[in-house]
This record gives C-alpha cells, structure tokens and sequence, in this order.
C-alpha cells in the first residue's frame, strides 16, 4: 500500500467508480443520491448497547498519517473520516465523497485535482472542520521520519517545489502542493505528474482533517480526535479501546457510516482459540461480539455448511495475499534466492493455515480477476498451483551454484493466529534444503513497521506478511510493493524485499508515462521478472476469511472497500 510518482495521461475532467476509471465532462457530473448522507438504514436495525471486538492484537497505529494496515483502515472509519472513501450497501461497495461532496474534478489530465468539501462538518468538541485542517492532516504526513508506517502517496505524488519537510522539521514551511480557496469551501492537489485514478488515493489517512493544536505527534497514536459518529473514550495499549458516541456528528453529512450501538469496546490480547470457542458458543457476551482479526481455522469444521451458523459465519475470498519477501539486502546471490523459492512448500504452508478452506493456491500477488496485470508464470520452473509441492532437489542445486553462499537465514513472523504454524512450515522446507533457520517471532503490532527498517544485526532475510491492494489494478500493488522509489536508505516502506533493480526501475519510468491499459501490462511484467528473474518474492495464496460474530449482533458485513468484516453498520438486536 504505497507508490511513487506514477502517472497516465487521459484527457478531459474524471470522476471514479469503484473500480474504473470513468471520463466524463464537469457538466454531466450530477450528484448521485450515494454521496448525500445520510446512509440508508438497515432493515431491523435498532440503536443502543455494547458491541465488543474481540482481537488477538493491539491496532498497529491509529494515527491516520501512519496507519496502512486494512482492517485498522475500515475500523477507524468509525471516528476518522477521509475526504473520500468507500461506502458499501447491500453488498454493493462504491468510492464516494466523504469530507468532500464531490469525487473531484480535473481539467488538466489529472495533473491537479479539485474537490468541493461538505459545510458544517465539526469535530467531537464541536469546533468546525477546516479546509486548512485537511491541508495540515496532508502535511503532516511528511514528516515519516516520526510518524512512521503510513502510506508514501501523499509525498509521492504532491508537487512539492520547496522540499518540504514536515510540521515538525519545518514549522515555518508550506506545502505549496495542496491549495484552499479563498473561501476555505474547496481544496486543491497539484500533482507532480497526471493521476486519473487520485480519487482513490484520498481514502487513506494522510487525506483526513487534522487541526494543529490538536496535533500531539507520536501521541496522535494513543488519542486521534474524531470527525467520526464515535470517539474514543480510553485506550489501554494492548489491553482496551473504548469507542463512544460523537455528540456533534451529523448523519445527514454521511453518506457512509451508520452509528447503531452505544459503544464499541475492542478487548484485545486473545489467544485464536480462545476467540474460536468463544464466538462459537455464543454465550453470555459473545452473543454481542465479533472477531475482526481473527479467522475460525482450528473449529472450522464444526460452523461450515452447518445451518445452526450460517447467518453469523461470513465466508468470503479475501483480496489478501499471504507472501513472502527476501531481502535482496541480505540475501545478495540471486541462486541463494531461487533456492529458497523452490524450498518452499506451498502445500504444507496452505495446510498451516487451515488447508484449501482456508485460501487458494497463487503464484502472484496480483488476483487473476485482475485480468489486465495478471500473469500465470511458473515459480522454480513448476506451476505452483497444479504442484505446490517443495523442489528440494532443484534448491539444493541452486544453492550449489551460488558464490555468496548464504545459508543461515532470519525468517520473521508474527505471534498471530496461524502465522507462527506457517513460519513453522517454512522452516521445516528450509532446513530439508540445507538451510538454517533462526525464527524471529514479533509481536502481533508494531510488526510491520519493524521489518521495514533497513541495516541492523537482527534484519530478517525473509519476511511473512501479506498484501491487499489498494484498488482494483495492477496499479494499486505492484508500485507499493515493488518500486524503490518508496524507499529511504532506513526504512524500506512495504517494499520489503528491498528490490532495486535498475531494468525494473526503467520499466516503472515507463508505467510512469503510459495510458492506462499499457500501465497494467508493464506492471504485470514487473512482478513476473521480480518473482521468476530476480527471485525476491514468493506469493503462496489468497485467503478465504471464515469470520464469526454472535447471535445478537446485526448489520455486520462484508466490506470489499478494505476487503474485511466491518463492524461500520453493526447492532445489537432487541
């Protein structure tokens, strides 16, 4: 989930749906009844009680600046809002204006975007959202040298002719980028190079309202200040978040967010089983909980297909792709990397996770439904999906014909759910191909900020972890996982193999300035050589979800904005 200064020329003035791009004149641009607030109620829907969340770990990050992780990004939607975002209704999921009214407008190709902001927007003290606000959320966000984690789209793509820093770093500075009107009712975005597709782009947390004298910086983490139907009440780290009602949130500003319960109490720190069994037997406060992090794995067999659970297990093929990066860093002999590769057992990781119920064989993290980037190549000379099986043979060769011969290697991995049974199954294929394994378990939070980080003695050469994109195009995975450009000389962003090849630099170039169609097929050709030429990354599957709430909780859904269960439109029936 970030890029770097991409862009394609299309003429005339854009406006999004979700998942294409539409090119239509600013006159034919009516309002749709989906952008105005409020949200349709749901069926049987009543409004007061507790919902509670039950998680295996703390939220990375709150912080809208330095939040990249989906569910985090559906959940906080519920005291953060963006300029845009994604709204989903009986199943139909759209882009539609959020601080904004409108999905913008451009007259130059998309080089500068326009958006017009809803009036009378206020904070949970009931002090009005600004267009300077915005401005100030975006600004903020430069300074990623603190406020690590978050996207780089806001860096990447805002012309910033003086090099600014930040707020922290340049207090004094401006981003002469981003632009209010005079009368604060419009803000505008200059671009540094034509993106047709920004509307999109301005879902994520560098795109949201912050005032200044409500910045606290690193602390903005433990206590954002909502724009949101709810704020939060308290937050014990690793232990506790509260969720209350926002008193000065107006529904009829909203066209995306329903406000049902009373509170939202999010008790994190559980084990998976415990969770499994808990939603499972639906008693006491279960009846009222969902698990938004936590898949039914282990009791799988006893809820799927069974009548008894059918309206409360939500089965559903995630966009997420479970992966692996090597460090090309540290991992320097490309033979080294072909022969981790072919060590790899997809079989025996899929059967971790809970087998073929649990996701599908991939040899790419770009979806086939994506049919412009997708390719269907080989890895190890072999068809990952017709023969997930370990080429041990074929990796020991590899790894004979290496000249910088590592074979000692730092796998990281999470404490989560099924996470340190696939890194087990890792290092079960690694060693039968000769490697040694040292098994670096992190935390359930704090992780993925943690392996970005470049140099250090304990930098892992391989790194589990997983990508959805961030819409629905080649486009909207393979610059934020692929492209150095993201990078800094410490922090390697999402980009975690580290990759810095210079053919694929100059094949981004060309993405950079090719029309739409074109685009996608370049990048589908990045990913190929980087996975089958350059060996820095191995895609295993894409997940199935089978997530469970109680019997007493209504409105949860299916959310393919972010590609979760969301709990946006929960409540608690009568």
């Amino acid at each position: 989930m970030n890029l770097k200064k991409k862009g394609l020329a299309v003429a005339g003035a854009l406006t999004l749906g979700a998942s294409l791009i539409v090119s239509i004149t600013a006159a034919e641009a009516a309002t749709p009844a989906s952008w105005v607030g409020p949200v349709p109620a749901k069926t049987g829907a009543t409004k007061g009680g507790t919902v509670t969340v039950i998680t295996q770990a703390d939220f990375e990050h709150l912080d809208p600046a330095r939040n990249y992780v989906g569910g985090t990004l559906d959940f906080y939607r519920l005291f953060i809002r963006t300029l845009t975002q994604y709204r989903t209704v009986n199943g139909k999921t759209e882009l539609v204006p959020d601080l904004a009214a409108d999905l913008g407008t451009t007259n130059d190709g998309g080089l500068s975007w326009t958006f017009k902001l809803r009036p009378n927007l206020k904070y949970e003290d009931g002090s009005k959202i600004t267009c300077e606000d915005l401005k100030y959320g975006t600004m903020r966000s430069y300074n990623d040298d603190i406020l690590d984690g978050g996207t780089t789209y806001a860096k990447d793509f805002i012309d910033n002719p003086t090099n600014y820093k930040g707020p922290y770093t340049d207090p004094n500075g401006d981003l002469y980028g981003v632009q209010c009107s005079a009368k604060g009712d419009e803000i505008t975005y200059v671009l540094t190079q034509p993106i047709p597709y920004f509307p999109y782009v301005t879902t994520f947390g560098s795109f949201t309202a912050i005032p200044k004298a409500k910045d606290t910086k690193q602390n903005y983490d433990n206590r954002p200040f909502s724009s949101g139907p709810y704020k939060i009440e308290s937050y014990d780290r690793g232990k506790q978040l509260t969720l209350v009602r926002n008193s000065y949130w107006d529904t009829k500003t909203d066209p995306i967010r329903w406000n049902y319960p009373d509170k939202f109490v999010v008790k994190m720190g559980a084990d998976q089983n415990v969770i499994e069994q808990s939603l499972i037997s639906d008693s006491g406060e279960a009846k009222t909980s969902v698990s938004t992090d936590t898949n039914i794995v282990t009791n799988l067999s006893k809820v799927l297909g069974k009548p008894a659970y059918k309206n409360r297990l939500f089965s559903f093929l995630s966009p997420y792709n479970r992966y692996y990066a090597i460090n090309v860093d540290t991992v320097k002999d490309v033979n080294v990397r072909k022969a981790i590769q072919c060590a790899f057992d997809f079989k025996t990781v899929l059967a971790a996770a809970g087998g073929t119920n649990s996701g599908q064989y991939a040899n790419s993290t770009i979806p086939p439904s994506i049919k412009t980037g997708y390719r269907n190549f080989t890895v190890c000379e072999r068809d990952v999906i017709k023969n997930p099986e370990a080429q041990i043979a074929k990796a020991k060769a590899y790894l004979a014909k290496a000249s910088d011969k590592k074979t000692t290697l730092r796998l990281a991995y999470r404490d989560k759910g099924v996470e340190p049974l696939r890194a087990a199954a890792v290092e079960q294929a690694l060693k039968a191909a000769g490697f040694t394994v040292i098994m670096d378990k992190y935390p359930g939070s704090g992780y993925y900020s943690t392996v970005s980080k470049r140099g250090g003695d304990k930098e892992p050469d391989i790194v589990q972890t997983s990508w959805a994109f961030d819409w629905s195009a080649a486009s909207g995975i393979v610059y934020a996982l692929f492209d150095a450009r993201t990078m800094t000389s410490t922090d390697a962003k999402s980009n975690y193999s580290r990759g810095n090849f210079a053919d694929l630099q100059k094949l981004f170039a060309q993405a950079d300035q090719s029309a739409p169609a074109a685009q996608e097929k370049i990048l589908g050709d990045i990913e190929q050589k980087l996975i089958q030429d350059k060996a820095a990354h191995i895609s295993i599957y894409f997940e199935r979800s089978h997530m469970m709430s109680g019997s007493k909780l209504g409105g949860v859904q299916i959310d393919n904005g972010w590609g979760d269960l969301s709990v946006i439109g929960a409540y608690v029936k009568k």
